[in-house]
């Protein structure tokens, strides 16, 4: 069965087409940053907030070929997700802040979802909806007309604008063992951009990944997971390997997008075997090296990007009761806690 499952993930490596268009930001340590593009996610895992930072295409350089100055137009990151379960809501809330630079275009957006969350086959199943709301802003000094028709860049030239959209999406886990989740952003395809005249197209997330527990040495996890993103025209694929030692204590592997980068992974939860209120802290470093011509011609040097996470969660003591007599009982108990 398991050689069978195998053979079914390298058939679904080769069909996979070569082609993305990228809109929303992609971060290399997805596994640890979901919530943007699933909102079934929120509420997974206790209270955690993320920070990434990514510089994709590190050193590709735009030359104005007037003046000769060049100005960096690689795409970087800087996003902020948090989430927590809420129990009077039957699910969980999460909030999302990113600011997406590239080229000469500059994104803010905010995603506010919430998921419904039900156990479901020993594992948790949530459900979710998020509202986005996106500013773009198009700094107007780097267009240029080329085609001798004006109005292609007219209705863009130092714009402003604002953006609002939906994403819905459903992710499924059973705890230490395996998940699996789908999704679709930009739903209504962008509500708004009068100015800067840009629609976004839709976006289909599908996420799943096992933790192996090596049966010779317990230590050591072995963690494989796959994002599959498509713009309904054509398909990217990540497909990453991590090794875990020690409850992630040390994790390190290597990932690959296709026809973009091989990726090298290594992070820590330094604190995961104390008993300290930091326990939860972990550290994510990873590096892409670009396989495309963006690398073999010098343009771009790869792609850095650092995660910090940090998730705890509250327990309460349950609620015990007692009675100082037999006498008593019937009447309402002391409640101890």
């Amino acid at each position: 069965m398991r050689n069978k499952k195998i053979y079914l993930f390298i058939l679904f490596m080769i069909a996979v087409s070569t082609g993305f268009s990228q809109q929303d930001p992609q971060f290399t340590q997805y596994m640890y940053t979901l919530l943007p593009v699933n909102p079934g996610y929120a509420g997974t895992g206790g209270i955690c907030a993320t920070i990434n930072f990514r510089q994709q295409w590190a050193g590709l350089r735009e030359v104005d070929p007037n003046t000769g100055t060049k100005y960096n137009v690689s795409p970087r990151d800087i996003m902020l997700t948090v989430h927590a379960p809420i129990k009077a809501l039957h699910g969980g809330l999460g909030l999302t802040v990113y600011n997406d630079a590239y080229g000469h275009q500059n994104d803010i957006m905010v995603k506010l979802a919430y998921a419904f969350r039900m156990n479901i086959g020993g594992g948790n199943l949530g459900i979710g909806l998020d509202v986005e709301l996106l500013s773009r802003k198009v700094k107007e000094d780097f267009w240029e007309g080329r085609s001798g028709d004006p109005s292609i860049i007219s209705g863009i030239k130092g714009a402003n604008d604002m953006y609002i959209d939906f994403a819905l999406g459903a992710y499924y886990q059973v705890p230490d063992k395996w998940y699996a989740g789908v999704s679709m952003t930009q739903l209504v395809s962008a509500i708004g951009g009068d100015k800067v005249a840009q629609k976004a197209a839709r976006h289909l997330y599908a996420v799943g990944g096992y933790n192996f527990v090596m049966p010779s040495n317990p230590n050591w996890m072995l963690k494989p997971s796959l994002l599959l993103k498509t713009d309904l025209k054509e398909v990217q694929l990540d497909a990453t390997l991590l090794a875990d030692w020690n409850n992630g204590l040390l994790w390190f592997g290597a990932s690959y997008r296709m026809v973009d980068c091989v990726a090298l992974l290594i992070g820590s939860k330094p604190f995961v075997n104390s008993s300290s209120a930091i326990r939860g802290l972990e550290i994510g470093i990873s590096y892409d090296i670009n396989t495309s011509k963006l690398m073999n011609n010098g343009r771009s040097f790869g792609g850095p990007e650092i995660m910090l996470k940090y998730c705890f969660k509250i327990v309460t003591k349950p609620t015990t009761y007692g009675y100082k007599g037999t006498r008593l009982l019937g009447n309402r108990p002391i409640e101890y806690r």
